[in-house]
């Protein structure tokens, strides 16, 4: 994990409650609108890019990009497992 915010440390810790494997591809994309949700954009690339192998700047991007139905769907799966992990975008 790279040098994370204090603040953002607990975002991180959820991820890695709720996606212990790691995050699939696949699921890249909608996870990132799900904390897009709570987190500004430079903060989801801050936690996007917290995981090996990924770049701040390409999570930033990605994070800007329209999700497609499927992704859409899937977004709200990502979003039960990640608040079975503590996460609340709505939380102060």
């Amino acid at each position: 994990m790279t040098a994370v915010d204090a603040h953002l440390v607990r975002v991180v810790a959820m991820l890695e409650e709720a996606f212990p494997g790691g995050i699939a591809d696949e699921d890249r994309l909608p996870l990132l609108a799900v904390l897009s949700e709570g987190l500004s954009e430079w903060n989801t690339g801050v936690v996007g890019s917290a995981f090996p192998g990924v770049e701040h700047h390409r999570v930033m991007n990605d994070a800007a990009r329209p999700l497609s139905r499927a992704q859409r769907e899937r977004a709200g799966v990502l979003r039960r497992r990640l608040a079975g992990a503590g996460w609340d975008p709505d939380e102060d």
